[in-house]
């Protein structure tokens, strides 16, 4: 039920007085899902640059996004899963160097363009028990292999926690991408600005 309050409150953010919240505002995301375990991993070593891009592992989304994702952690905390945040909003500047290592549009949004991460509309998750431990996942974070595909990743035994996962974040409103199956779009991500706003 917390999570639900949360997420109604946050919908009520769209009024456009001034000073008071809009479903555009950047938030952090840990307060309105206090049981996700933070895990950005761009705000360390173990991404597939090998180096640290983030200078806190923070993560925010648009407030109407994170409303969203309070509403799939709810269902989840139901099946004794916690979210696990390994991406969320992401600077256009840090953008930018991922796509300088990588400028493959299949995983990485040319920065000209902007990506929905860089909008604070796109989220990469996975999930854990209730202990915050992961449970059981079709491939690591970032893997570039068809392994990664959804039509791969959510077959058989393998895939069960990654099909649990995405039934809970398209119940929400989030749209899958096919390359990544750890990777969710909110449905209205490109009318959000993209933003440079520091972490």
């Amino acid at each position: 039920m917390i999570a639900i309050a949360a997420a109604a409150a946050l919908a009520r953010g769209s009024v456009a007085e001034p000073g008071a919240p809009r479903d555009d505002d950047l938030v952090d995301v840990a307060r309105v899902i206090e049981d996700a375990v933070i895990d950005l991993r761009y705000a360390t070593a173990d991404n597939f640059t090998g180096a640290v891009l983030y200078p806190v592992a923070r993560c925010k989304l648009r407030r109407a996004v994170a409303a969203r994702l309070a509403k799939a952690a709810e269902a989840l905390r139901a099946a004794e899963r916690r979210l696990v945040l390994w991406d969320c909003y992401r600077p256009r500047s840090i953008q930018a160097e991922l796509w300088r290592r990588v400028p493959d549009p299949r995983y990485v949004a040319d920065p000209k363009k902007g990506s929905r991460h860089g909008r604070g509309a796109a989220v990469d998750v996975a999930l854990a028990d209730r202990a915050g431990a992961l449970v059981a996942l079709p491939t690591k974070f970032d893997d570039f292999s068809e392994a990664a595909h959804r039509r791969s990743a959510l077959v058989g035994d393998a895939g069960a926690e990654a099909r649990r996962l995405e039934r809970a974040m398209v119940d929400a409103g989030f749209r899958p991408l096919s390359t990544e199956w750890w990777h969710f779009d909110a449905p209205d991500a490109a009318r959000y600005a993209l933003s440079d706003e520091p972490l």
